[in-house]
């Protein structure tokens, strides 16, 4: 962004802020792979819905006039001659765009600079770790982040912030970086609920109206419910018995076969599809591809086409039972992850919890809930219906302002 007009005060302090957060924590966290501290000073009318919000963009969202490198040193130094479809909305809107944040090779596997901001001997997950751990730590207000399995709902949860992956197909994906075209969706991070509105209006190009009416919630345990440990599955239960003024109950998937499907599909859909999509860079660069890439991309050369398509006949066939699973309930609730962040930077985390949602292209958020026995955020993970992204960001809001958590500035999980 340019000008010559004096920044608006608000604007100014939000910059400020982010400016003051990424001296206090970014030398630990490594949040960024590109900072553009200019950005965050240089005078502009801060106008415009996003109006001086600072915000993160995921180093696999195509960048004008900042390196686009994939988390991939084949592309180091890589800069696109033009923006992603989400960024230029996100300039349009007037926000302040201050750098890219790290990302796992191409948001498909291994790990990332990044640290947990809560504690920096933790994982912040991945694969859009830098993403979540900037607005966690305060050093950007919102950031774009990906999910093709659980790349938002997972660091998410780990990082203590409210992570929204939308509706499937209903945010651009011109510009970003391919991994599986039937599970990658763009998606966002923020901490005050009260930004959900306007970057949803302003990534999507459409209006919305978040009801503030009474919501149906149930809590639905799926066959993975005992793989959470009993802290998540504890944040969970007591989400649900807060919000039975509003409708709670318990749900259970009474098809466990077919569920537990859905994840082995999504697997077999996302690993098919990473080896078309990333076929030119595992053909001419393997030696500089990671270990865990290249291994799995070896892997998926067993994968058929047909094998590929019964992958898809699951998913097709589980969409008819969205009817059955939701029962009367507006709004499913899950773990959003297994625990709080685990030990060590050598693994993001296990995207159990996210994998069969994304495959169903439904609408879900993760928000922070409760701390676990090392302090460390665990969040509820949100479900809606199809298209029923509306109902989601309501949720949102609810589940929220029931919340017990603070993040690391001491604010309330309502942004209060």
């Amino acid at each position: 962004m340019t000008g010559t007009a004096t920044r608006p005060a608000a604007a100014a302090a939000a910059a400020g802020r982010a400016l003051a957060a990424i001296d206090q924590y970014e030398d630990d966290v490594h949040a960024w792979v590109h900072l553009d501290r200019d950005e965050l000073t240089r005078p502009s009318s801060g106008s415009g819905p996003l109006g001086g919000i600072v915000v993160g963009v995921k180093d696999i969202i195509d960048t004008a006039g900042m390196p686009t490198e994939y988390g991939s040193p084949i592309f180091r130094g890589h800069q696109p001659d033009s923006d992603a479809a989400v960024v230029t909305a996100l300039r349009d809107a007037g926000a302040i765009l201050a750098g890219k944040t790290a990302t796992a090779e191409f948001a498909f596997l291994g790990t990332g600079p990044t640290r947990n901001p809560h504690r920096f001997t933790h994982t912040p997950g991945g694969s859009s770790m830098g993403s979540a751990a900037a607005v966690a730590a305060g050093m950007a207000d919102a950031a774009l982040g990906t999910q093709t399995a659980g790349s938002i709902i997972r660091p998410a949860s780990f990082c203590g912030v409210i992570g929204v992956k939308p509706s499937f197909g209903l945010i651009s994906t011109a510009g970003v970086k391919a991994v599986s075209p039937f599970c990658d969706t763009v998606g966002f991070f923020v901490r005050d609920p009260a930004l959900l509105a306007p970057l949803w209006e302003t990534l999507t190009g459409t209006n919305i109206e978040i009801a503030t009416g009474a919501q149906r919630f149930a809590l639905i345990r799926t066959p993975e419910w005992l793989h959470a440990d009993t802290h998540s599955r504890a944040a969970v239960t007591n989400a649900t018995l807060e919000l039975m003024h509003t409708g709670g109950a318990v749900n259970d998937i009474a098809d466990d076969t077919l569920f537990a499907d859905v994840s082995s599909a999504q697997r077999d859909i996302m690993m098919y599809e990473a080896r078309h999509s990333l076929a030119w860079e595992y053909a001419h660069h393997p030696d500089q591809l990671g270990e865990e890439s290249r291994a799995a991309l070896d892997a998926s050369r067993s994968l058929t086409e047909d094998a590929y398509a019964r992958a898809r006949d699951v998913i097709d066939t589980a969409r008819g039972h969205l009817d059955e699973w939701f029962g009367d309930a507006d709004i499913l609730l899950t773990p959003a992850a297994i625990g709080e962040a685990p030990l060590g930077l050598s693994s993001t985390g296990d995207p159990l919890f996210a994998r069969p949602w994304t495959a169903l292209g439904l609408p879900t958020a993760a928000i922070p809930w409760t701390t676990g026995p090392h302090r460390l955020p665990i969040a509820v993970q949100a479900i809606a219906r199809p298209g029923q992204d509306a109902a989601l960001l309501a949720a949102v809001q609810t589940i929220a302002a029931a919340s017990t958590y603070r993040d690391l500035t001491g604010r309330h999980a309502d942004g209060k």
